[in-house]
């Protein structure tokens, strides 16, 4: 029985030689996207902390989505202003330049949503990742391919994939897209 098979087991000390054997390699990887220093080293040790806790079901990825969620939280950080605004006046409420949405185009954002997320399922998780990466975090084929340590033309073909399994499947399911 190898150190995995005996730490999925509860063996502490098994995990610790596992721990041990790739802490190296975790850290290095996490440094190629977000830099060496402290949050590379947090995110490690939160790594191998989740994948003591999950082991039993344990696929080996938590390090690089702690990395993403890092690097997303740095990101939204950055887009915060730091200061008040210099306004004069006091701050006021401002009033909606327009009403809110109608029921039914809530209810039809819904179902789109949802059937864009079951397309999504279908899609391979290397394509899915650069796919949410680019058009729902915004983040460029350059940032991507360091996130995902990639080159960035498979990054860009990983994207193109996934649109066109998604927009397949959508246009299965009776979708005609905004011109019909």
């Amino acid at each position: 029985m190898d150190d995995l098979d005996r730490a999925r087991r509860g063996d502490a000390r098994a995990f610790d030689s596992l721990a041990r054997a790739h802490e190296r390699a975790l850290y290095s990887h996490v440094a190629r996207i977000l830099g060496a220093g402290a949050d590379a080293e947090d995110v490690v040790q939160d790594a191998f902390v989740s994948a003591w806790r999950s082991l039993p079901g344990f696929e080996g990825r938590i390090a690089r989505n702690r990395a993403i969620d890092v690097i997303r939280a740095q990101k939204r950080r950055a887009e915060l202003p730091l200061d008040p605004p210099d306004d004069d006046g006091d701050p006021g409420w401002a009033e909606p330049a327009a009403g809110g949405p109608e029921l039914t185009d809530i209810a039809a954002g819904h179902e789109a949503r949802a059937a864009v997320e079951a397309a999504l399922a279908l899609v391979p998780v290397e394509q899915r990742d650069a796919l949410l990466l680019r058009d729902v975090e915004g983040f460029s084929y350059e940032e991507i391919a360091a996130i995902t340590v990639s080159e960035i033309g498979t990054v860009k073909s990983r994207i193109h994939r996934a649109r066109v399994t998604v927009r397949n499947e959508l246009v299965a399911k009776g979708w005609k897209g905004s011109s019909g």
